[in-house]
């Protein structure tokens, strides 16, 4: 057993999809299975180490974002809808049969399934996805004769460039000495002959390929930063290794869960005030705010003609637009009590928008890290901001009932004092 129980400076304990690549985001495998050790084990992230070790393409599927009623096995897109990287060969190119085929027998794993060959593993999941039969003992040329009903076709169609795309991936990546013959083949343009879609005309493995390549390239740009003997270590390190770390950073936690479904699910509501500089100072990124009062908010989001902006994402202001009379504001309205997370204090041009995000009930401990699904928002939200100076004031939530139904600090007392929970 390796006992290098350090990592060198400078270096990275590897990224759990490079540790173990045959494995997929959501597998039980992380939970469960050999790979919990290391993720039990894995160092806290930061921002730094996910852009020099960004995930895989197919780790970041959402099924919520897609309008298809349901994935097929094998199915987890790299964009949306499935459509091909590329569609053309380029006039230098090359054979790829040479190296590889769909059907060359060398074992290979994706979470609890082994697979024959990368055929196998795309008619396996056109097979079973469509029968409900996953038994992957099924012999080939049951899985070969097999058509998919008439009704399921344009479904199949729609997912079946993805599903080659990761028996691609999953195989190239278990494979190192298949890996570098990819790689080598530069920018190439990748052709391969065979008589059905997947080559031809279509060449949609050959796409593939080429995409597959493209995608090593980006996740194992930094490869030599990684520290492979403590890396060793950690796969097999008993009583876990006790780091500091922030649940909220780990994709499989219950945490980072909360999280991201907080912030996908959250609308966005504007609250403009005239703040004095003093009380706006006290903000800062990662506070917990608790507010006694209701908080009033608006929807109809347009230019400022305040100094400052509360930007509030939320899933629980009640809509209270229905029980306006004679006003057109939009009006939603979050509870006593409730509690918000300051996730940005931004100004352009003389104006400042603060990004406050509406906690559920229960579940503050989740939010009291900053992660980095958090940045990423605030790093759209700041775009978004700055786009957005130069659009029309809403000349209903702009006039002076409006502006004082909005004039307390949230969070805080008019003297700046913070409210205590």
């Amino acid at each position: 057993m390796n006992e290098k129980e350090y990592c060198d400076e400078g270096k990275y304990a590897a990224p759990r999809w490079l540790v173990y690549p045959q494995f997929s985001a959501i597998t039980m495998g992380w939970r469960m299975g050999y790979g919990e050790d290391y993720r039990m084990n894995e160092p806290p992230r930061t921002r730094e180490f996910y852009e020099l070790f960004p995930q895989p393409q197919n780790w970041m599927f959402e099924k919520r974002k897609f309008n298809s009623p349901r994935e097929v096995l094998m199915g987890f897109l790299w964009r949306d809808y499935g459509e091909p990287k590329y569609s053309q060969i380029g006039d230098d190119w090359r054979i790829v049969n040479d190296f590889i085929t769909m059907s060359d027998e060398k074992e290979f794993q994706n979470d609890t399934h082994m697979f024959r060959s990368i055929e196998h593993m795309v008619l396996y999941s056109r097979y079973g996805s469509f029968t409900g039969n996953y038994s992957v003992d099924t012999q080939i040329e049951v899985l070969r004769d097999y058509e998919v009903p008439e009704s399921e076709k344009d479904r199949w169609e729609e997912f079946k460039y993805t599903v080659c795309l990761n028996a691609c991936y999953y195989k190239i990546m278990q494979d190192e000495d298949l890996k570098k013959k990819l790689l080598a083949t530069g920018d190439q343009s990748l052709v391969y002959i065979s008589d059905d879609e997947w080559g031809g005309e279509e060449n949609l493995f050959g796409f593939a390929l080429m995409e597959v390549r493209d995608e090593i390239r980006r996740i194992c740009e930094n490869e030599d930063l990684i520290d492979w003997e403590y890396t060793e270590y950690l796969k097999n390190a008993y009583p876990y290794v006790q780091h500091d770390k922030n649940p909220a950073e780990d994709p499989q936690s219950p945490e980072y869960n909360v999280v991201r479904t907080i912030l996908n699910g959250s609308s966005r509501y504007v609250r403009d005030v005239n703040l004095n500089e003093e009380l706006a100072a006290k903000y800062e990124p990662g506070q917990i705010l608790m507010e006694r009062g209701f908080v009033d908010a608006t929807n109809k989001i347009g230019g400022m003609t305040t100094t400052h902006r509360y930007l509030i994402l939320s899933q629980y202001m009640a809509d209270l637009s229905q029980f306006e009379h004679g006003t057109d504001w939009g009006l939603h309205t979050a509870n006593r009590n409730s509690k918000f997370k300051v996730l940005d204090i931004f100004t352009y041009e003389g104006k400042t928008q603060i990004v406050l995000l509406h906690l559920p009930d229960g579940f503050v401990e989740a939010f009291e890290n900053t992660t980095d699904l958090e940045e990423m928002m605030v790093k759209k939200l700041r775009k978004q901001f700055i786009k957005s100076s130069d659009n029309d004031p809403i000349p209903e939530v702009n006039t002076p009932e409006w502006h004082e139904r909005c004039s307390f600090p949230i969070g805080m007392s008019d003297e700046g004092e913070f409210f205590k929970d």
